[in-house]
């Protein structure tokens, strides 16, 4: 049934390497290696959840406070909103907007999830204080002061008893039209 010829299993098999050679190896691995480490960088330098402690909507500082001998170590947690900006009441014609990219401090790791949560509405309590302001109260720093003051008590009042211990302005602006 079977002819000698037509068996699978001979010797001569046997005696042939089946050894891939080194530099095959290297040609393949080489190239493979650095497209997949390229991969990995692209994605860790243009996704921005990896971008700062998993976050990149805080950042925080260790403060190391020395009283009567010992050390204490604090915790200093700048938590960035998102921009918001809000058309300013005018009694012209013209109508100015504030641009406001804020910062606020917080004492614990832990609050960013509760401010996160409180979000919606703190952006609200910040608009809403902003929108009954002219451009004239808030262009000296008097006025941008007490709106620090006021935006800090009222972000307070959400937040409760969580509490917010400073507000930092990372950006401000009105915007007039063009006067003609």
């Amino acid at each position: 049934m079977l002819n000698q010829d037509d068996d699978f299993d001979n010797d001569e098999d046997l005696n042939e390497p089946n050894r891939i050679s080194r530099k095959k190896i290297l040609v393949f691995l080489i190239p493979a290696l650095i497209a997949i480490g390229l991969g990995v960088g692209f994605f860790y330098a243009f996704n921005h959840k990896f971008g700062n402690n998993g976050n990149a909507n805080y950042s925080i500082v260790r403060n190391i406070i020395e009283e009567d001998g010992k050390e204490a170590e604090s915790v200093t947690v700048f938590y960035d909103l998102p921009e918001i900006t809000a058309r300013l009441k005018d009694t012209s014609a013209d109508e100015a907007t504030a641009r406001l990219k804020i910062s606020v401090e917080l004492n614990n790791v832990e609050d960013v999830a509760k401010i996160e949560a409180l979000l919606p509405r703190i952006n609200d309590a910040v608009i809403a204080h902003t929108i009954e302001l002219t451009p004239d109260e808030l262009e000296s720093a008097t006025g941008l002061y007490w709106l620090k003051e006021e935006l800090l008590y009222r972000i307070n009042l959400l937040t409760s008893p969580l509490q917010v211990s400073n507000l930092n302005f990372k950006n401000f602006e009105i915007q007039k039209p063009n006067e003609k």
